[in-house]
């Protein structure tokens, strides 16, 4: 089996230079204080090393279920036939962003085996390995990984200089990535070096509000800039105008409601957005027109044939957009008694089918809601949607460590895979939903809410590469240095990724403003619509 050497011993080594793999190879040395002399490694180079343990049999008919998504650079995998035998480290598998099956294949491909004849005559064991960093320095200790990266501690509270490090960390990744036309890479893939040709504007508009957002908080004009010309180059390829005064977000897939909305958003963090007026209120009248008596917002501009998909998302980030528009005080907003009825009727088509997906907008637009209004209506809803999404949020000790924090429901994949996107978005919501527990004091659901962010944060810190220590691997470190993996086992960066992240640290660390409370009899003066206009806003 022409390629394959059997391995000499238990320890694999890497040296790495600027990321890119130099001699690597197994051996029997497990004195990690002098693995660099022992394998060579000169004065510029860091050497990546596991010590192999615990080995066991796994027979074909269990691949699947040893060698999951989840243990993919926790565990090794050796493969042996006709008396040849290879070994993948779980570094090595992390570093080529393989999974298991690809990793067996690729090995497969050096030899004229099939992997139909491999899983009738070959053998595998799975293996554990503790896995190590020697950095440049020989004065420094080695130092430890969990899948290729140290491991972030769980704090009980909120850090606010953790919260920080994220938000200022993606700042950074977004000004050194964006490209001279304004734009940011929309998913690029660190193990390749390069860009994917996938394309989505709702999250391309994400990253304008958040970057809006950041440089808002740190006043810097450098992101202001930035988010400026961000804007700018997402509005001239995907806005366009149609009939009757509308303008709309378009992608070869279709125009979408959440698109449209989104974008509004963006214009509207700009300090600037009176340059952007025409198309605020193009935007604006095109998602009146989605309104629906029934369903509170239809969701596709054209195809109709996609109208009702992705209503979870779409209806949350319209209603946002209204009541942003409300609270902000736009001459094009709708009224109040509008945006209520709208919110009555997604309120009860989300109960009789409850999705997560729903939560984090919804909740947005129920704080911004009640900042205007201060109607309890819209603060029980954000505190029900957001205790039924709590127990997706996973903390188990049983759980990989570098896991904790996430929010995944095993048992319903229905609802999605784990994603840093995911989580991120769902610590928007509970930003504005611990927001408005202390804002109205009810101390047992921010006492709630503020342990589920802190231990989101951790999950999200995990995630972000973060420096030498992650990215070890990495030839290009600045296209990924403050980004957001995919997940812990797939290093693969989106853009949407990295604004979810932000924009849940920056309201953590500036909070909505909740003014306080009217008398009840002046708020309802002024929130009640009438019977007449209240049949006027059920269109």
């Amino acid at each position: 089996m022409s390629g394959w050497r059997q391995p000499s011993g238990t320890t694999w080594y890497c040296i790495r230079r600027n990321g890119c793999a130099g001699r690597s190879g197994w051996i029997n040395y497990r004195s990690l204080s002098g693995l660099r002399n022992r394998v060579g490694a000169g004065a510029d180079e860091w050497v990546e090393a596991c010590v192999a343990h615990s080995f066991r049999e796994v027979p074909a008919d269990r691949f699947a279920r040893v060698f999951l998504q989840r243990a993919r650079g926790v565990i090794g995998m050796e493969v042996a036939y006709g008396g040849e035998v290879g070994r993948i480290s779980p570094t090595r598998m992390l570093a080529g962003n393989l999974r298991f099956r690809r990793a067996l294949e690729r090995r497969l491909a050096e030899t004229p085996v099939s992997i139909e004849d491999f899983f009738r005559a070959g053998r595998l064991r799975t293996f554990s390995a503790r896995q190590y960093l020697l950095s440049d320095d020989p004065s420094c200790d080695p130092m430890e990984l969990y899948r290729g990266a140290p491991l972030v501690s769980p704090t009980r509270s909120l850090d606010k200089e953790r919260t920080a490090d994220l938000a200022d960390g993606i700042g950074r990744w977004m000004l050194h990535n964006q490209a001279a036309d304004g734009s940011l890479p929309y998913k690029y893939w660190p193990s390749r070096g390069s860009q994917s040709h996938a394309d989505n504007a709702i999250r391309r508009f994400l990253g304008s509000l958040a970057m809006f957002r950041l440089a808002e908080l740190r006043r810097s004009s450098a992101l202001l800039e930035a988010a400026s010309r961000n804007l700018q180059y997402n509005l001239d390829r995907y806005f366009r105008p149609t009939m009757e005064g509308c303008g709309v977000i378009v992608e070869r897939t279709g125009a979408k409601l959440g698109a449209a909305a989104v974008a509004g958003l963006a214009i509207l963090a700009h300090p600037a957005r009176e340059e952007f007026s025409e198309q605020l209120a193009m935007l604006s009248k095109a998602i009146e027109s989605l309104a629906d008596p029934e369903l509170g917002f239809r969701t596709f501009f054209f195809p109709r044939s996609r109208d009702g998909d992705n209503w979870n998302f779409y209806s949350g980030e319209a209603l946002l957009f209204w009541a942003e528009s409300v609270r902000q005080g736009l001459p094009h907003a709708p009224s109040v008694g509008r945006c209520t009825a709208a919110f009555r009727r997604c309120r009860a088509r989300h109960r009789q089918k409850r999705n997560p997906a729903f939560v984090p907008w919804h909740t947005q637009a129920c704080a911004s809601l009640y900042a205007t209004t201060g109607r309890q209506e819209f603060a029980d809803f954000a505190f029900e949607i957001s205790d039924w999404l709590l127990p997706m949020q996973q903390w188990d000790d049983a759980l990989p460590p570098d896991l904790a924090g996430r929010f995944y429901n095993p048992r319903r994949p229905d609802f999605g895979p784990p994603h840093a996107a995911s989580t991120g978005a769902y610590m928007e919501g509970l930003a504005d939903a611990f927001a408005l527990a202390r804002a109205t004091g009810n101390h047992a659901h921010a006492t709630r809410y503020e342990r589920a962010l802190a231990r989101g944060l951790r999950s999200l810190r995990q995630l972000q590469f973060r420096g030498d220590q992650d990215t070890f691997y990495i030839f290009r470190k600045q296209r990924v240095l403050g980004a957001l993996r995919t997940e812990v086992y797939d290093n693969s960066i989106r853009v949407d990724s990295a604004a979810h992240a932000l924009l849940a640290a920056v309201k953590i660390l500036q909070p909505l403003n909740f003014p306080p409370r009217q008398p009840a009899s002046i708020r309802d003066l002024y929130t009640k619509a009438p019977s007449s206009q209240a049949a006027s806003d059920t269109g």
